[in-house]
């Protein structure tokens, strides 16, 4: 009986080894722990909405709790809460500032590291420019909450949060929404309010609140690519938006092609935007903003000059204000585009690194460092993309073709590389290395960076890049301040591998000493 006590005793343990939420979808099962606490959720009302008087019997689908109605300002705030604690692995919240009324601003950061700096671009989503125009508040919860529920299956979601920083903005307007006006609590057009570059995008001083807020955040974040949600029409518009006379006429900027790639993407990828039923834009569902309407002071142009940030406007609905009926088909419709252009934006492009020769390693080669604010130049094209200070990485956008791309900085050899952007949307990697101006080295380039660094080197740099970690090829390395390395996971791994088979190995010796007894007391 003894031994029988300890097999029993084994096979507690190691049933408390296995994690007992794998196989339950993490939303559902942190509301069912906690079913009785969040009765008076914005979610159990929603779902006692679906469903009056009782539960649906299996998982809780929040995207489409979230597609099933407009949420006010509070319970818009209250169901943010609850996302960033049911997908806390993936999410954070901030609120990147307060409206003329003093609402907050809320911004959903999706990421398998929210807030934390990593070597990985940032795209956003930005709903509620005005306040009638209500479906980006829809889409971008519909959104996060498809993400945090698809992020470990689904290849597309799994590469959005391991590959990028997706922000998400549900309301940049909120008195707007509760007037259920254009304009702000002031009546101020906020996508009339940003800098002008006839203006030569210079301050005014008469920015409203949310404005100073989205300048503010896009600055300090650096975004790669972004876009507004709008309704009016069913389009994809691209700058620039106003002309220098007033006229209503095509206006090119400098990444024209770009944008019209981009453009098109969201429109083909979107059901309905480029089909030829259509009324109003039967060609491919996209516009130049010009061509369409010249305006000024429009957020899309701010943040392409400024902001160094490919910005779309999408209008995604002919009605200003879709019936709520309607929701969870406007979120289909969007699904794949939304999905489609963060990806394509920001690796569809050329994208990698630049890298410094540091100090010698005698026979084992040179130490590569991080470069920062070097020049990334397309020949033809008069817009520069930097890369980043403290990670040398960089990301461009271009639609597909043959590109000249040089590489540069003051003090450094500069390089040149012809390269070609694919049309399927996987990009051209190119990782560069740039020789000091006194070094006998020349500058060069690589596909990936394993293949410029010495095979016995270390990362000194602590740096996370996207196509390493076991994300896109290459060995893991760790952030800085971590103590835990891949040596010691792997080494974890194996031990518990180890401590497994001894369990396992017991288990069986036991089973075998008491067998025989087992059969003489039944003889």
């Amino acid at each position: 009986m003894a031994r029988l006590h300890t097999v029993l005793l084994l096979l507690s343990l190691l049933l408390l080894l296995v994690e007992p939420s794998v196989g339950l979808p993490a939303q559902s099962a942190a509301l069912k722990r906690s079913k009785k606490r969040k009765k008076g959720t914005v979610e159990a009302r929603l779902l006692n909405e679906s469903h009056p008087g009782g539960g649906t019997g299996g998982a809780v689908d929040f995207v489409q709790l979230a597609t099933k109605r407009y949420l006010d300002n509070d319970e818009l705030t209250e169901w943010l809460h609850s996302y960033e604690k049911r997908c806390k692995s993936i999410a954070k919240l901030t609120s990147i500032g307060k409206s003329t009324l003093d609402k907050p601003i809320w911004v959903l950061e999706i990421s398998d590291k929210p807030g934390q700096a990593e070597a990985e671009p940032s795209v956003k989503y930005v709903g509620g420019v005005h306040g009638d125009e209500p479906t980006g508040r829809v889409l971008t919860l519909a959104l996060a909450e498809w993400l945090c529920a698809n992020h470990k299956s689904d290849p597309r979601a799994k590469r959005i949060v391991s590959s990028m920083h997706l922000w998400l903005l549900p309301a940049m307007n909120p008195d707007g929404f509760t007037k259920k006006s254009r304009g702000n609590s002031a009546n101020v057009d906020l996508n009339r309010n940003f800098p002008d570059r006839f203006e030569d995008m210079a301050v005014s001083g008469k920015e409203e609140p949310e404005t100073v807020a989205i300048m503010d955040w896009t600055l300090k974040t650096g975004f790669v690519a972004g876009a507004s949600m709008h309704e009016g029409a069913l389009v994809a518009n691209y700058p620039w938006d106003g002309t220098a006379d007033s006229t209503t006429r095509y206006e090119a900027c400098p990444d024209d092609a770009t944008f019209k790639h981009l453009a098109s993407l969201y429109a083909t990828t979107h059901r309905r935007m480029a089909l030829p039923d259509n009324l109003e834009f039967p060609d491919g569902g996209t516009t130049n903003g010009a061509s369409w309407y010249p305006i000024y002071g429009s957020m899309q142009d701010w943040s392409y000059v400024v902001g160094h940030c490919l910005e779309l406007t999408l209008e995604l609905s002919p009605n200003k204000w879709p019936e709520e009926a309607g929701l969870g088909k406007l979120w289909e419709d969007n699904k794949d585009a939304l999905l489609a252009f963060p990806l394509t934006a920001a690796y569809g492009g050329v994208w990698g690194s630049v890298r410094a020769e540091g100090k010698m390693r005698g026979a084992k080669g040179a130490e590569l460092a991080p470069l920062g604010n070097a020049t990334i130049t397309v020949e033809g094209i008069s817009t520069v993309t930097a890369s980043r200070d403290k990670f040398g990485d960089y990301y461009r956008p271009l639609a597909p073709g043959r590109y000249m791309v040089v590489v540069s900085k003051d003090g450094y050899k500069p390089f040149s590389v012809n390269l070609t952007v694919p049309a399927d949307g996987s990009g051209a990697q190119r990782h560069f290395v740039l020789a000091r101006e006194d070094s006998s080295s020349s500058s060069d380039v690589a596909f990936n960076l394993r293949s410029l660094e010495p095979s016995s080197s270390s990362d000194d740099s602590g740096t996370v890049l996207p196509w390493k970690a076991g994300r896109k090829g290459g060995s893991a390395v760790i952030e800085p301040g971590s103590t835990v390395s891949a040596a010691s996971r792997s080494r974890d791994r194996s031990l518990m591998l180890g401590a497994g088979a001894v369990v396992v190995y017991g288990l069986w010796v036991t089973h075998r000493r008491l067998s025989p007894r087992s059969l003489m007391r039944r003889r």
